[in-house]
């Protein structure tokens, strides 16, 4: 068995707590912007879950079953995971408080978030996507 000194786990415990209190700002984020109000779920960050679970080519997902969880790719990039969290807990939001999901509200979501932060080329990104989505939709209802 492995000895880790003290730091390296002091170092690993720090991570794992700024891991923790980032999500936690992105939830509240979520929940104010959307104004609805719930418990936080737990966020598992593990790939082979996420192969297993979510839909194929996603990074994550939001599950409903047992009170509910995201589980989200621990290699997703930097530039891109809070984002992805912020639309999680929109669907979270959503169904726990309407029971439905509404994904170009979770779209338009994250492109304000992205652009909130100064993130313009991100941001144009999933606007884009959004537009998408949305032209989908009015195909479909034509």
């Amino acid at each position: 068995m492995k000895k880790y000194n003290k730091s390296t786990i002091f170092l690993a415990i720090l991570a794992i707590s700024t891991i923790g209190i980032a999500d936690d700002k992105i939830f509240e984020s979520a929940k104010s912007s959307l104004d609805m109000d719930a418990e936080i779920i737990k966020v598992l960050y593990d790939n082979n879950q996420v192969d297993t679970v979510c839909p194929k080519q996603s990074v994550g997902c939001y599950i409903s079953k047992d009170g509910g969880m995201i589980l989200l790719s621990d290699s997703i990039p930097s530039d891109h995971k809070d984002v992805v969290l912020l639309g999680l807990y929109s669907d979270y939001l959503q169904h726990n408080n309407t029971g439905l999901i509404d994904n170009s509200l979770t779209c338009d979501l994250k492109v304000k978030y992205l652009a909130d932060s100064n993130k313009s080329k991100l941001s144009k990104l999933y606007s884009s996507q959004c537009d998408a989505i949305y032209r989908n939709k009015v195909i479909v209802m034509n």
